[in-house]
């Protein structure tokens, strides 16, 4: 796999370690545990050659930045705080990623390589009819949110840390939720064209709909710090979500309101009051 980056495709590639403990979802907090990622990392060095060595705490510290990033926010994390977290000097931090960003951006690069990809390939397997392509979409989601919780919750903190920003992280961010929901769209036309979906409602209504509600969901596990049950949220998301998609019951009707201004305009101009 290479390891540039296509702004037009997302977010870039892969790396080892997630920070499962951090969203409560498969392990303890860091701690919790005296038998937690880091402390496990802690007791390899000791025997590693150089290389491994490296390699490592190379993923420690990835671990403990994504574990930092989505607990209390890209912003409030400072590289000193990985560091010690990844039981590794600030300098460490510099040496291998250069910067606080160059780390987020490596992490970034497992987005790509955890979420984006596999999604990638489910809506753009031809061999399937739309409505098997959004089926494996969703179980694929569970399984995702149970696997790598902090490659889904990364790219929503990125969203609200850097809503608005120029930076690197923002455009790759930005990027990849724009192509998942071209693909889901193209989808949801090929259902609509052959009968199988809706077709009174958008299709990038319902696109953006659905990427939503999956950030939407990874939300509130992370705020109630609730433990996935991954067979419960599938089922629950294609008995709500196919269903909604195929039956048009009643014709929806829209509210008398003009279209609003952005959600940053809002904010920006609520500053000048």
């Amino acid at each position: 796999m290479s390891g540039r980056f296509d702004a037009s495709q997302g977010f870039g590639e892969l790396s080892h370690c997630s920070a499962i403990g951090a969203l409560g979802l498969h392990e303890a907090l860091p701690c919790e545990s005296s038998d937690n990622t880091f402390e496990r990392m802690k007791k390899r060095k000791k025997r590693l050659t150089n290389s491994e060595h490296r390699e490592l705490s190379m993923s420690a510290v990835l671990a403990a930045a994504e574990f930092l990033f989505v607990t209390q926010g890209y912003n409030a994390t400072t590289t000193e705080q990985i560091g010690q977290l990844a039981d590794l000097t600030k300098g460490s931090v510099y040496f291998y990623y250069g910067t606080k960003e160059g780390v987020l951006l490596e992490l970034l690069k497992r987005v790509q390589a955890n979420v984006m990809e596999p999604y990638l390939q489910i809506l753009q397997d031809q061999r399937l009819s739309p409505v098997e392509r959004m089926t494996k979409y969703l179980e694929r989601a569970g399984r995702i949110a149970l696997e790598h919780p902090g490659s889904m919750l990364l790219p929503i903190v990125v969203s609200i840390e850097m809503a608005g920003a120029e930076s690197e992280a923002a455009r790759r961010v930005k990027a990849g939720y724009n192509r998942i929901a071209r693909e889901v769209r193209n989808v949801l036309e090929l259902g609509q064209a052959s009968g199988a979906f809706r077709s009174d409602l958008s299709s990038n209504d319902m696109a953006r709909l659905l990427i939503s509600t999956g950030d939407g969901i990874m939300l509130e596990c992370l705020r109630q710090n609730l433990r996935i049950d991954v067979h419960r949220l599938v089922r629950t998301l294609k008995a709500v979500v196919l269903t909604g998609l195929q039956i048009a019951s009643e014709t929806p009707t829209d509210i008398e309101a003009d279209d609003g201004p952005s959600v940053i305009d809002v904010l920006r101009g609520n500053l000048q009051d």
